[in-house]
């Protein structure tokens, strides 16, 4: 019982987390086939300091309640979980830090007694629900630096491209809709509710912001078929970690319900993936409130944290004041930064809104993400380039330098990758990117400029590598397989002499 209890109190964190880049070791590529590389690699590679995540977690009094229901367990701790969490640093119920941001939305959101303001009440075959609704004129309506209409520019090619999904080569943002949930927990299941759903559409020049809610769990049926209707009535559904997060936990809820859930063949844009994309090392992790401010101009004033939203509810349940109205404002904030975070991307391949104006955020690592997904070898090492002179930085760099030699040495323009190999090796560390760089020079060496023994050095500095960074048995038996043939053909070449 002490564990369902925290689940109920426990909301999904959107965010990530990103590498940080690595100090550059010198290891030169030959101006000639006539130069020998560096021989000795560096003692040990330079690892990357862990990722910062930050998690919201609960305010103390709430912890202890936890630690004294969970009967001592793990400390009485909740711990929030993010995705992408491999190497987060959990926050506890408690800290300062915690504790400080718990009773900052306090103090924004005051409590109130009874329903949440502006509901309306729906009934249908299931029984009644409540709803909140409202309309803005999208022309001008605005969310941080953008302005709902902006849609109209996103070019689905650059979202399919980005997203890497072929089902969204024809989505129209137009007659999307746009999805967030609000739950009890991270796990499905019927001990955890979704007790607001908030949904976004167009209809003519007007958007439509609607949240549904459960006033007690008795509505929930009716709920989640209003839920099904209105997404089963729009051709694509958007939201941000969606896919293995919102999606689920209502399909989950709708069998239980014997309601048919509406995503299965719908195409689906979860945001969260292709903006990590776009700005991967960019910003401190890939949080959805982090994207608003880098990108779209998007500041929360007033914001409840996830952690105390359950809470709310659950006060809600129990006739105690509670903070529903800063769950209802954060939710429908949620939904609105989807819509115009939809235009962002529809808008990156191109650089520039529709207005002219040039995109926010991180240039080169856009470029570096329409590098990563261009179709055409002659875009990538565009794309490459573009991200090389618009400053990429630490691992992104050198993942833009290995693409770009590897791309020139495929397309035979020999001095050409030569250089690029050369400038590539001479500043990255000796870490796993750099055994691509040794192993593509060794190509470039033996097939191009016929130097098997430099190529032979540069197969041996991949392997030595290979083996402090601990690669798998079948790297390093490729590798050794490489240094083998190599040596044997510069010993017939001898022979030969």
């Amino acid at each position: 019982m002490g564990q369902d209890f925290r689940s109920k109190l426990a909301r999904l964190r959107k965010e990530g987390a990103e590498p940080s880049a690595e100090p550059a070791v010198p290891d030169p590529l030959p101006e000639s086939p006539a130069e020998s590389p560096a021989e000795s690699p560096a003692e040990s590679p330079t690892g990357a300091p862990a990722a910062r995540v930050k998690s919201a977690s609960l305010p103390g009094w709430l912890a202890g309640t936890l630690a004294r229901r969970a009967g001592g367990s793990a400390g009485g701790r909740a711990v929030d979980r993010a995705p992408g969490g491999a190497g987060s640093s959990p926050v506890f119920p408690g800290s300062p830090e915690a504790l400080g941001r718990a009773l900052g939305a306090a103090e924004t959101w005051p409590r109130t007694t009874g329903d949440p303001l502006e509901l309306t009440e729906s009934v249908g075959a299931r029984g009644a629900f409540a709803q909140r609704r409202k309309t803005l004129p999208m022309e001008s309506a605005a969310h941080g630096d953008w302005r709902l209409a902006e849609i109209e520019g996103a070019e689905a090619r650059s979202i399919e491209r980005l997203s890497k999904d072929p089902a969204l080569a024809d989505i129209d943002l137009r007659r999307a809709i746009y999805l967030d949930t609000e739950t009890t927990g991270l796990s499905g299941g019927a001990g955890v509710y979704v007790y607001m759903v908030g949904l976004g559409w167009f209809e003519g020049d007007q958007y439509v912001s609607w949240q549904g809610f459960l006033r007690h769990p008795g509505e929930e049926a009716a709920l989640l078929e209003e839920v099904a209707r209105l997404i089963a009535g729009a051709p694509s559904v958007v939201s941000f970690f969606g896919k293995s997060f919102d999606r689920h936990r209502l399909e989950d809820k709708m069998k239980i319900a014997g309601v048919e859930p509406p995503f299965e063949g719908r195409p689906h844009l979860d945001l969260y993936h292709p903006m990590r994309r776009l700005t991967r090392g960019a910003f401190p992790n890939g949080k959805l409130q982090t994207l608003e401010k880098g990108l779209l101009g998007f500041h929360r004033e007033r914001d409840l944290p996830g952690s105390l939203a359950p809470a709310a509810w659950f006060d809600y349940l129990a006739g105690r004041p509670h903070m529903l109205e800063g769950v209802f404002h954060h939710n429908y904030e949620d939904v609105l930064s989807l819509v115009v975070m939809a235009a962002y991307l529809g808008r990156a391949e191109i650089g520039t809104r529709a207005s002219g104006e040039p995109l926010r955020g991180p240039d080169a690592h856009r470029a570096r993400a329409l590098a990563e997904t261009a179709g055409d070898a002659d875009e990538r090492l565009r794309w490459a380039t573009v991200a090389l002179d618009g400053g990429a930085e630490g691992e992104g760099r050198r993942a833009m330098q290995l693409l770009r030699a590897d791309l020139l040495r495929r397309a035979r323009r020999t001095e050409e990758a030569r250089a690029a190999y050369r400038e590539a090796l001479e500043e990255c560390a000796e870490d796993r990117t750099a055994i691509d760089l040794f192993v593509g020079a060794s190509m470039l060496l033996e097939h191009d400029l016929r130097d098997t023994d430099n190529a032979l050095r540069m197969a041996e500095r991949a392997l030595s590598v290979a083996r402090i960074e601990r690669r798998p048995s079948g790297v390093l038996d490729g590798l050794k397989l490489r240094a083998s043939r190599l040596a044997g053909q510069r010993g017939d070449q001898k022979g030969d002499q």
